[in-house]
């Protein structure tokens, strides 16, 4: 079976993931922490989302993809010295409702580069390896000592709500 994961966050309200646009209502502290990670690229939270027409903020991000395959390709390319510590929630996809679901690709920089599709209409088996535009971007890194986006070129599951976990496993790398 398929799983999608989302970091264990450090500090979590409820038993639900949601979007940074829920969160400012919720705890403008703990909103403000998470929208830092948008420092220098504010531009990406109004990014539209196709199919789902809201924003970037309105959507909560899980990977289709064990991303323990990330952490190890980066450790056999030399990109870090071990595998981090990190925990995430290990999500059923059965659980979310499909209609508020699409599977975000994008291959490249720049916007002509992205795919948006249903998630209902993506086969998840099809997504279980690290893609080769990640594969071709970490290879670019290797030598740089530049800052290693772990999840680029990764397709992302946006989802319009919020995801309940207490009933999600939680997955160590």
């Amino acid at each position: 079976m398929n799983y999608f994961y989302h970091v264990v966050p450090n500090k979590l309200i409820g038993n639900s993931l949601m979007p940074l646009c829920k969160m400012k209502n919720q705890d403008t502290n703990l909103y403000d922490l998470y929208k830092s990670k948008y420092t220098g690229r504010e531009e990406v939270i109004k990014q539209k989302i196709p199919l789902l027409n809201c924003f970037w903020d309105e959507v909560v991000q899980v990977l289709p993809l064990n991303p323990a395959k990330l952490f190890n390709l980066q450790l056999k390319l030399g990109l870090i010295s071990k595998l981090p510590t990190y925990s995430y929630f290990k999500i059923d996809p059965n659980q979310l409702n499909k209609d508020n679901a699409v599977i975000y690709f994008k291959t490249a920089p720049g916007d002509q580069n992205v795919v948006v599709k249903w998630l209902k209409d993506v086969n998840l088996d099809s997504m279980q390896e690290v893609p080769l535009a990640t594969i071709n971007y970490y290879k670019s890194l290797v030598g740089t000592k530049e800052t290693v986006f772990n999840y680029q070129f990764v397709p992302h599951v946006l989802y319009k709500g919020c995801i309940n976990i207490p009933k999600s496993k939680i997955f160590y790398i």
